[in-house]
């Protein structure tokens, strides 16, 4: 199992040692797609200088990049086919594998509008976007997120079953275990979407604390992922109280929480 962070690369270039393995960076800060390729490339040139690699990169879409069309909103199709090209190009050159697709306001919709259409429109963008990401040698998976983010796809379940229906490979799921203690969700719900897993986020529920903070026990969780055979990515997405002090703490509760767990 590897185990990363979520952060700023540049603060993690200011720490004296990465106790993690990789680091999950953020697409509109990293990759920044609807900038000139330019300062693109002045970022990576930074951030190859860490001592662990960025594998992963989250928070997709910005908040005015929508995607569910309605009677009184459309879709700037033009403009997200070029951000998502752009990402998934950026992705491929610095090594980045997943692309988490979360982005709740992006993917909600309007009161009043049917629920069921606007899955079904995310679920058209997506199947798109992973023939790209296959492409690139990306998979891009879908982030279910708490009831209080957005009002599509909240459960692993629900996007679980999203994923299946698009049943191809560049598409994928996440299970982020913070969301799904807030929506009160099972750990054993994992196992329904195993074959569909690539990523998994977490963080404590209270406060949306660093691991270890407050004591809280994911081994009900990693029990779940250890039966369904997941060996990937773990990655702390957390409000961090003081990064430079906490990380360290963080991951090596995580590493004996999941050991402890594997019985």
């Amino acid at each position: 199992m590897r185990f990363g962070i979520c952060a700023p690369y540049r603060e993690v270039a200011a720490l004296k040692s990465c106790p993690f393995d990789y680091l999950e960076e953020n697409v509109q800060r990293f990759l920044i797609p609807e900038r000139p390729q330019e300062e693109f490339e002045e970022c990576w040139q930074e951030a190859r200088q860490l001592p662990v690699p960025i594998e992963a990169a989250n928070s997709l879409l910005p908040a005015d990049l929508t995607v569910v069309a309605t009677p009184s909103r459309l879709v700037d199709t033009k403009r997200l086919g070029r951000y998502m090209k752009t990402a998934l190009q950026r992705a491929e050159q610095v090594g980045i594998r997943i692309i988490v697709f979360g982005s709740g306001s992006a993917r909600a919709f309007p009161s009043g509008y049917n629920r069921a259409d606007a899955v079904q429109q995310i679920g058209a963008h997506l199947s798109q976007w992973s023939d790209w990401a296959q492409n690139q040698g990306v998979q891009i998976v879908l982030e279910p997120l708490r009831y209080e983010e957005t009002n599509t796809l909240n459960t692993v379940a629900e996007a679980g079953t999203l994923v299946a229906s698009i049943g191809k490979p560049g598409a994928r799921l996440l299970a982020d275990v913070y969301h799904m203690a807030c929506n009160n969700e099972s750990p054993e719900d994992i196992l329904l979407c195993a074959s569909l897993l690539s990523h998994v986020h977490v963080a404590e529920k209270q406060d949306r604390a660093a691991p270890g903070r407050n004591g809280e026990d994911f081994r009900p969780y990693f029990s779940a992922l250890h039966q369904a055979d997941y060996d990937r990515r773990i990655s702390i997405e957390c409000i961090w109280q003081n990064f430079a002090a906490e990380v360290g703490p963080a991951i090596e509760t995580l590493r004996e929480q999941w050991m402890t767990s594997a019985a």
